[in-house]
């Protein structure tokens, strides 16, 4: 019998019937005869999972579990001895396994609350042990868009997040609360352009902040981080939207300057831009300009920028800088502190986005994937855009889908040819199209079909959102153009597409025919001589460069290939060589097993930045450019770096991969 669909779901009621059936069945079967109905109920377990509703069905079947042996000689059997550990893996692992642990934490919860006894766990062992595993899987409840996750079953992780949010209501948000605020400020840390997850976190976080005393320490910690978001000043925090705007015109100047100060601390303090810090900026163009540097608290750099080019500045403010694109405040503060306005195509650039003529499709694109109901026009919203990336260039990121390469692009034109950058934009935006060139050859994307992206999710800074569909398909494009050479297609595909400055020497490590391994330690060493200061004269790096890793899980494993730009080679402050390099993932701590883990903060990292010790990071590397003409002595690499490398990469991503020497 066909089943009804609720929400493009089958019916949560008729499936909860069908599983309430089997569970039956298995109440009343022996001992030898439960494992098939053990099966059947967990393939029913499994679609229940894929809804709030479901999860609320199961969850009333929690206290006949154990009685009716669902968990019954199998690794879960026991409660008392499961350890929040390594729920992570199995549920990340998926398949049968992941949907029994599903049912455990409702069975723990179930514990927990008393809606059930286990005779080795009382209800506030299980109660911690939930916690503990909320607390630890943060990006299972709040979801991250990583190369892992998107290789990942979407429905999968779709269940996992159901749950937790389930127990997460029933738990209440205060037993994670020291999570929930250290997840906001480790991601805030990399001061991205999209923040809707660390809102996400904080909102969590505000919501425990209610039900615990006031003088908790986890409590103050959380509000500090509200009110940069909310409200930093308790004047901005009082009354409707219109009454903050009222309330500055009844401020003298001190207490104006004061406001000024406040904001413009609370955003450089944590990278959160309040709504009301655009009725701050936009009421101090006009009344007070001498304050706009205190409220986008600038270094000296950004007061010199802003002070000579103050008219402008002041019309981009009232242009573009609204509470619906405040965020992009944040994006002017470093575009100033850089002195980008003293980059001669930048304030040109920037003034033709006020009053460029947008494609209609665009501008309704633009509109239409805004946050807001009522969204700026498209010009606005473009313009704010393009002061994140220009102030954020390593903030850009690819969202949920497989086009690192665009992300990674739009970024390298941000800090090395920002003229290049902005003609594209208003290029696209204006004919809805790119004009790109491969060996003189002309490429448009409005002539071609596909790109990496089947479905494009609309999560991106606008910038990115305009330009990613079309540099999706011409980078596929050239990729189709290079086939049938020998080697790597990346060799002839990163200059065309990225810039001249793209050095043509190119290092590769994996033979295309095969996919074995080969030349490893010339490839390892010619890159050390490239890049590695003691090995290649003492040179820094100009230009960032684009780069191609193998991304791992936690296991080592081989996830896919992955685009980056190796932005420097420096000592970090503790005295160890390491890469400093561009991930386009929206979180970029990760963990590539086999104990490297990418640092985004406390090692000397310039914002949007992530880091590895110089070995570390070559053990993942497949592809890179170097300039011929200035490279070191290869041979001055120790046969011992070379050595561990090649170790991290045969019992790594390669453990499976034929190697020719």
């Amino acid at each position: 019998m066909a089943q009804l669909k609720v929400g493009g779901l089958a019916d949560p009621n008729r499936l909860a019937k069908d599983f309430e059936q089997v569970l039956e069945r298995l109440e009343a079967a022996r001992s030898f005869g439960k494992a098939m109905q053990q099966q059947q109920l967990l393939a029913r377990a499994q679609k229940l999972l894929r809804s709030p509703e479901g999860i609320a069905h199961l969850y009333a079947y929690a206290p006949r579990f154990d009685a009716a042996g669902v968990f019954a000689n199998g690794d879960w059997e026991a409660p008392e001895a499961l350890q929040p550990a390594l729920v992570s893996t199995t549920l990340r692992a998926g398949g049968i396994n992941a949907t029994l642990e599903c049912l455990s934490e409702l069975r723990m919860l179930a514990i927990a609350e008393r809606l059930t006894e286990a005779s080795g766990m009382t209800a506030e062992e299980a109660r911690r042990f939930l916690q503990q595993i909320l607390a630890s899987n943060l990006d299972l409840l709040f979801p991250v868009a990583t190369e892992e996750t998107r290789e990942a079953d979407p429905a999968a992780a779709e269940r996992v997040k159901n749950l937790f949010e389930f127990i997460l209501e029933r738990l209440g948000a205060a037993a994670i609360l020291d999570a929930l605020v250290y997840e906001a400020e480790r991601v805030l840390l990399q001061r991205p352009i999209m923040v809707q997850r660390v809102e996400a976190l904080l909102r969590a976080a505000d919501r425990a902040t209610a039900e615990l005393p006031d003088d908790d320490p986890s409590v103050a910690r959380a509000r500090e981080w509200m009110h940069a978001l909310n409200g930093p000043t308790p004047l901005s925090r009082i009354g409707k939207r219109e009454d903050y705007a009222a309330a500055l015109c009844e401020l003298d100047i001190n207490a104006l300057a004061e406001e000024a100060n406040n904001f413009g601390q609370a955003m450089s303090r944590t990278g959160l831009v309040s709504a009301q810090h655009a009725d701050l900026l936009r009421h101090l163009v006009d009344n007070a300009p001498e304050l706009v540097g205190p409220a986008l608290a600038l270094n000296a750099v950004g007061k010199v920028s802003l002070g000579a080019h103050q008219t402008l500045i002041s019309d981009i403010i009232r242009f573009a800088i609204w509470r619906e694109t405040a965020r992009s405040i944040y994006g002017l503060s470093k575009l100033l502190e850089q002195g980008m306005t003293f980059i001669r195509p930048v304030l040109p650039g920037l003034r033709r986005l006020m009053v460029l003529a947008i494609h209609p499709s665009v501008a309704e694109n633009l509109r239409a994937s805004s946050e807001w109901q009522d969204p700026p026009d498209a010009n606005v919203l473009l313009l704010a855009g393009t002061l994140s990336v220009l102030g954020q260039p390593r903030g850009v990121d690819q969202g949920h889908n497989p086009t690192c390469q665009a992300a990674r692009a739009i970024s390298l034109w941000a800090q090395n040819d920002v003229g290049y950058l902005l003609e594209l934009i208003a290029f696209a935006a204006r004919e809805n199209e790119l004009l790109m060139h491969f060996e003189g050859q002309s490429i448009r994307s409005s002539e071609l079909s596909f790109g990496l992206a089947t479905t494009l999710h609309t999560e991106l800074d606008p910038v990115s959102l305009l330009l990613t569909p079309h540099l999706d398909r011409i980078y596929m494009e050239m990729s189709r153009h290079t086939i049938g050479r020998v080697g790597d297609g990346h060799r002839w595909v990163n200059p065309e597409l990225h810039g001249w400055w793209v050095h043509r020497g190119f290092g590769e490590l994996l033979d295309t025919a095969t996919g074995g391994v080969h030349g490893f330690d010339s490839f390892i060493r010619d890159f050390y001589a490239s890049y590695h200061p003691l090995y290649n004269g003492g040179r820094d790096l100009v230009y960032a460069q684009p780069c191609g890793i193998a991304t791992t899980n936690f296991n080592a494993e081989l996830v896919g290939w992955h685009a980056l730009s190796i932005q420097r080679v420096a000592y970090d402050p503790a005295g160890e060589w390491r890469v400093y390099f561009f991930n386009p993932n929206r979180d970029k701590g990760q963990n590539w097993g086999q104990e490297i883990v990418t640092s985004t903060h406390s090692h000397g990292e310039l914002e949007g930045e992530s880091s590895l010790p110089f070995e570390q990071f070559a053990s993942r590397l497949y592809v890179y450019h170097y300039k011929s003409r200035e490279i070191g002595d290869a041979s001055a690499v120790p046969d011992e770096a070379v050595a561990r490398i090649r170790t991290l990469v045969a019992e790594g991503w390669a453990a499976d991969r034929a190697w020719e020497d």
